[in-house]
Order: C-alpha cells, then sequence, then structure tokens
C-alpha cells in the first residue's frame, strides 16, 4: 500500500501538497527540497535541505538518499532492486539510465553511491547488478558512457558459458570522457582523466591521462578464467556466476 500511495501521490500537481502527503507516508523530505511530478516506486526516501528531483523521472528503487544541494533531473529511468545514495551538491542529470535486474538474476544488494561534488552527466547507461561507486568531485562527463558490472565468458565449444560480475569503484577527482565502457570489477585511482572513447579493461592506478588501448589479442580458456574467479554459491541464480574482485 505504501508503494501505491508514493506512485500516486507523487502525480499531484502541487508541489507542497505532494510534499506533505510522501511526508505523511514516513518518508523523510524538507519542505525546502523541489519535487516535480515523477513515477514513484519506492520503499524509502530522504531528500535533504535544497535536494531536488525534476519531472518526468521513473523511479523504482529500495532506497533514495539526496543529501543536501544534491539533484536529480529530467527524463531518467532509475529501476531496480538497489539503493542510490546521493552526496552533498552531487547529482544525476537527463535521460540516464539506471537499471538492475531482479532475483534470480541478480542476488543480494547492489547501491549507486556518487560523494561529494560528483556528477552522472546526460545519456548514460549504468549497470548495477553490482554496485557502483563514485568518490568526490569526479564527473563521468559528455554522453554514452556504459558502466557495466557484469560480463560473460564462454567456452570455445559448445554451450557452457558463465557470467562474470564485479563491483565498479571510481575514487576522487575522475574525468571520464564521452563514450566510454567500463568492464566489470574495475577500479579507479583518483585524479585521473579518461579521453572519449575509452574501454576501461583493468584497474587504472597511476595518476595522469589515459586513452583507449589498441585491440590485443587474449587467450580464450574457460577453465583457467574460473581458477582466477570466485564462485557465487550463497545465493539461487539463473545461471554459473563467478565475482571478479
Amino acid at each position: 500500500m505504501k508503494l501505491f500511495l508514493t506512485f500516486v501521490f507523487g502525480l499531484i500537481p502541487i508541489g507542497i501538497l505532494r510534499k506533505i502527503l510522501l511526508k505523511s507516508l514516513g518518508h523523510k523530505i524538507s519542505f525546502k527540497s523541489k519535487i516535480g511530478i515523477n513515477v514513484w516506486f519506492v520503499k524509502t526516501i530522504e531528500l535533504d535541505d535544497y535536494a531536488s528531483v525534476g519531472y518526468f523521472n521513473f523511479i523504482k528503487l529500495d532506497s533514495l538518499n539526496m543529501e543536501t544541494d544534491s539533484f536529480i533531473k529530467n527524463f531518467n529511468l532509475l529501476k531496480g532492486p538497489f539503493t542510490v545514495k546521493l552526496g552533498t551538491k552531487s547529482g544525476i542529470s537527463n535521460q540516464n539510465k539506471i537499471r538492475r535486474a531482479a532475483s534470480p538474476v541478480s542476488y543480494g544488494t547492489a547501491s549507486l553511491q556518487l560523494g561529494y561534488n560528483s556528477f552522472v552527466v546526460s545519456n548514460h547507461f549504468l549497470d548495477l547488478t553490482k554496485s557502483i561507486y563514485i568518490g568526490n568531485n569526479s564527473i563521468i562527463a559528455g554522453i554514452r558512457t556504459q558502466l557495466w558490472t557484469h560480463g560473460y565468458y564462454h567456452s570455445n565449444e559448445g554451450e557452457n558459458r558463465i557470467r562474470i560480475d564485479g563491483e565498479i569503484n571510481i575514487k576522487d577527482n575522475v574525468y571520464v570522457g564521452s563514450s566510454c565502457i567500463f568492464n566489470p570489477g574495475i577500479k579507479v585511482g583518483s585524479a585521473i582523466h579518461i579521453g572519449a572513447g575509452s574501454v576501461i579493461s583493468k584497474d587504472l592506478v597511476e595518476q595522469g591521462m589515459y586513452v583507449s588501448q589498441k585491440l590485443r589479442h587474449i587467450e580464450n580458456d574457460l577453465d583457467k578464467i574460473k581458477l582466477k574467479l570466485n564462485k557465487v554459491v550463497d545465493f539461487e541464480v539463473v545461471e554459473d556466476v563467478y565475482i571478479k574482485e
């Protein structure tokens, strides 16, 4: 019933009334925040002073926590069993797709977290099969960057394949240019710039500028790949899943 009423109250055309009705359901919403007309299916909403959510977003989450001066702008899709926490002055701009499949495709918990003054700009895709953490003063800039927290590895013959999951962790003062692709399990250290069109397939540690690597050959052997990973055994999932750490 709370989810249904949250959906209904989110469509109320009068802003102050939207806040009052959402607060009546137990959501923690500052009267100094701003909320447009959106589709909400969220168990817990917490909006601090001057946090703002624009218009025509579809937000179906476990929880949304927005600190002071954080924002979600317009026409975003945030859908799946995960949590979102936006730090002070951080935000998600327009037309982003942030998704996670339900169990038994996904398992356990996942979270999207942005630190202080960090941004996901417009028209990006974030896969939340596992968590994505972005530190302070970092930006996913431009358009069409993809952050993938799962992928697949096939055997050389037949139907055998495994899924490989891994969190993405981006530290402080990181700039990501347009149309970059992040593979699962990637860690990016602080004070790193990533040029447009780059494919990030390994951890970036040393400070400085990175651009896309040349295409290279890697031996494809599923059994050897399995030895480097940890199999998920504590959850019922629909396929063989391994964790990249």
